[in-house]
């Protein structure tokens, strides 16, 4: 019998709870139980994708093997990105009550200044570039959201079998009481870099890993500086190594620092070297107050993915699909999308509104961004820690450049994570009016939100369907959308109309009236003349076309339902 453990994680900042184990209703049945998806592992990803699912009608249920939230800051950083992606769950503002915002970096060498990464943050924008909150905070907030929908959350339960059929999975499970076995329609795998299910099914990853290791280390000091994030290069108590440090809330930094070669994992976890470590940085950095450590582990940085994250039945997100390194806050952020674009596409399959080719395009598109990531983060994690002595080489060579000059400080930048344009994915369509958009979120982008006149912005206004926004008001090209989108609500698939227009009130059949008083939506939109833009759910567009334009409403949220172009 599975026996996990049920020892509270020690801090001195954060109360761990321990979840218990509940027997499920199927221990001990004689025959499966089948549910329409089932979600392997209750970090982030997992819990994200159990929302989402939840909130568009689908029950999946969640299987974590712990009995706990995870321990120390981990992913610390959430983009803006996430941030929206949270808001869509109905826990942004949770988050934000904890949270520290910011949206500068800087990089130092010799003790001097050699980059100040600026995040773009406007006007427009609700988020900041970057929130940060202790990993274990997210959960924490994350699961009280899945309690209050309900969702069937399965504690210490352990995942040892899993058998692919035709029609779906069968898992075999232990628990402190003993195992059961369930059957699931779909399994999606959120187990984390360690994933059970993959090992289960023997896949593997492609991409590149490297040797450097860095040690992370939280702990508690009454340090009043800003947040953002520091890196060091070659400091005198790390020689020819590179440390990082992020701000962290209740009093929490974090210093990330590399591991020196030939030092074993069990050395530079040693207590007595982490702590000297943390003293000699602080003394670097001219900071000399008292702290004490909270908790420490050891990371490589990869830039791994799977081919595909859809085998049979079975779809991957988050580290299980991929390992991307912490430099441009890319792990954790980057799962956090990919089950917003698996929640409704599953969702809109199981609910009988699209075909199961649909789900071919999550693994296209996903993959797509990982492969980009790991381009890019491949070439941060060579600036930052050095695979070879000719990339040290160059390393130094540019931080040289760097002390006198501003021109090689872009080198310096982390690339940060961002999210992809879908324009390659079969869901996106193009139409022949396109070339006349000069500005606007192009068809496969994401939606651009925009502040409005009266304080709210665009999004809040936007549900979790296929979204019509609406420019202008030509009589003719308003009856043939407000048709197609009543159709197609009367068909069972979600779509809402918007009308977005700088005067006037909301016009029949409008579901939404946006008010663009002072033309800024438009502009941001390019929708100088009148335009028409379809918004999948995941706020990705997938069509946008000009007035006169032979393209509709129902033809272009039919084609992403049927799995898009062949």
């Amino acid at each position: 019998m599975y026996q996990p453990n049920t020892t509270p994680h020690r801090s001195s900042y954060f109360d761990y709870e321990i979840y218990p184990f509940k027997r499920s209703p199927e221990a001990g049945a004689a025959t499966l139980t089948h549910h329409p998806v089932v979600v392997i592992g209750a970090g982030p990803i997992g819990l994200v994708l159990a929302i989402q699912l939840a909130q568009q009608g689908v029950a999946p249920v969640l299987i974590e093997a712990e009995a706990q939230v995870c321990g120390g800051s981990r992913a610390l950083a959430l983009t803006r990105r996430s941030m929206e992606i949270f808001e869509q769950c109905g826990v942004a503002e949770r988050v934000l009550e904890g949270a520290l915002l910011w949206k500068d970096g800087y990089s130092y060498y010799k003790g001097k200044p050699v980059h100040h990464m600026k995040l773009s943050f406007a006007e427009d924008d609700k988020f900041y570039p970057m929130t940060n909150l202790a990993q274990c905070d997210i959960e924490k907030i994350l699961l009280d959201r899945v309690f209050e929908l309900g969702i069937d959350v399965r504690f210490q339960t352990k995942l040892v079998a899993q058998e692919a059929h035709d029609e779906g999975v069968t898992l075999t499970l232990d628990t402190p009481e003993g195992g059961y076995r369930i059957d699931a329609q779909w399994l999606v795998a959120c187990d984390g870099a360690r994933s059970t299910v993959r090992k289960l099914q023997q896949l593997r990853f492609e991409g590149e890993s490297f040797e450097s290791r860095f040690v992370i280390a939280d702990f508690r000091i009454d340090l009043d500086e800003p947040a953002g994030r520091r890196a060091y290069f070659d400091p005198p108590w790390l020689p020819g190594q590179t440390a990082l440090m992020h701000k962290a809330p209740k009093g929490v930094w974090r210093l990330d620092y590399q591991v020196p070669e030939g030092m074993s994992d069990e050395a530079a976890l040693d207590d007595a070297k982490i702590r000297k470590n943390i003293k000699d940085h602080l003394a670097y950095i001219g900071v000399h107050l008292p702290w004490e450590v909270e908790w420490t582990t050891i990371y490589k940085p990869n830039a791994l993915t799977l081919g595909s994250y859809a085998n049979g039945r079975t779809f991957y997100c988050g580290d299980a699909a991929h390992l991307l390194p912490v430099f441009g806050v890319r792990g954790m952020n980057t799962g956090v999308q990919d089950s917003l674009n698996l929640a409704w596409k599953l969702a809109a399959v199981l609910q009988g509104r699209a075909d199961a080719k649909l789900l071919d395009s999550y693994s296209v598109e996903r993959v797509a961004d990982a492969r980009q990531i790991c381009v890019e983060a491949s070439r941060s994690t060579r600036m930052y820690a050095p695979p070879s002595e000719g990339f040290r080489i160059m390393q130094q060579a540019v931080l040289s450049l760097c002390l006198d000059h501003a021109f090689p400080q872009d080198l310096l930048h982390w690339r940060t994570s961002h999210p992809i344009d879908y324009l390659a994915s079969p869901l996106t369509q193009i139409d022949a009016s396109g070339a006349q958009f000069e500005s606007g979120p192009r068809p496969g982008a994401p939606a651009r939100n925009v502040r409005l006149a009266d304080g709210t912005y665009l999004f809040d206004h936007l549900a979790r369907s296929f979204n019509v926004l609406m420019f202008g008001t030509d009589a003719v090209t308003w009856e043939r959308a407000a048709q197609d989108v009543k159709r197609l609500n009367a068909e069972g698939i979600p779509v809402r109309l918007v009308a977005v227009r700088s005067e006037g009130e909301r016009p029949t059949h409008a579901d939404v009236f946006v008010l663009d008083a002072n033309g800024h939506v438009a502009s941001m939109w390019g929708a100088t003349e009148d335009a028409v833009y379809v918004m999948r759910p995941d706020q990705h567009i997938c069509a946008r076309w000009r007035v006169g334009s032979a393209a509709n409403v129902a033809d272009a949220v039919h084609q992403v339902l049927r799995g898009g172009r062949a």
